[in-house]
């Protein structure tokens, strides 16, 4: 597999060469695409040909992350947009609207704990779902989902879920606890989530416009490439 990077008129692109039947184009939500192409593809001509629906999916996303336009440098955090401020010790300010940290790592330590808490009190709150839980709970960065529940019942939460709003986290939570119960997507899992969140739809709605958003943030975006979080 050969995989380079470069840019054009359409923008940073990431092309794929591997062994495949046929070419796969993905408009990343920050703007760069993807391309997966088999050897000896014309990528040029394929991109002229895909022009326009390309163009299409940037507006798409454009839209969708207007809310953090000129907020990329700031934390976005339970909803809030903060400002980042270099300092010693870790600190929250509501008010001032600005969250003080000494590093990255431990920035993500910090909002780790407080995001585990958070779920293991949330999850308290639905003992019809989790009551019988039996698997752990960890907070992750993960780079494609929002959280994720194995068939042991181990709850993996990803650590950009305390960037959203309060709704939206508890959410969330219920999403994953009713997976502890309906391990696929099937009609009974979506019944079983519409009886503890009845407008889900727009819950994952928002959910889609928050990702895009927070792809586009330079904290997380950092967060992200500053390696694993703390332990769990």
């Amino acid at each position: 597999m050969d995989q380079r990077e470069r840019g054009s008129g359409t923008g940073e692109i990431t092309i794929v060469v591997k062994a495949v039947r046929s070419a796969r184009l993905q408009v990343r939500p920050d703007g760069t695409l993807r391309v997966v192409v088999p050897p000896s593809f014309d990528v040029e001509g394929f991109l002229q040909r895909n022009a326009a629906w390309i163009d299409m999916r940037r507006l798409e996303f454009d839209r969708m992350a207007a809310e953090g336009r000129g907020r990329e440098g700031m934390l976005l955090l339970h909803g809030r947009f903060f400002h980042a401020v270099p300092d010693a010790r870790f600190e929250i300010d509501e008010t001032a609207a600005t969250v003080a940290f000494p590093s990255l790592p431990a920035l993500k330590r910090r909002l780790s704990g407080m995001l585990k808490e958070e779920v293991l009190s949330r999850l308290d709150a639905y003992p019809e779902l989790a009551g019988r839980r039996q698997g752990r709970i960890a907070v992750k960065m993960q780079k494609t989902r929002w959280g994720s529940c194995s068939i042991s019942g181990n709850i993996n939460v990803n650590l950009r879920v305390i960037a959203l709003p309060e709704t939206l986290r508890e959410y969330v939570v219920i999403h994953e606890a009713a997976h502890l119960r309906e391990q696929n997507h099937s009609m009974r899992f979506w019944n079983l989530v519409g009886e503890h969140y009845a407008d889900y739809r727009t819950a994952e709605a928002e959910l889609r416009r928050y990702w895009v958003i927070l792809e586009r943030n330079r904290v997380w975006r950092a967060m992200q490439d500053a390696g694993r979080s703390g332990p769990d």
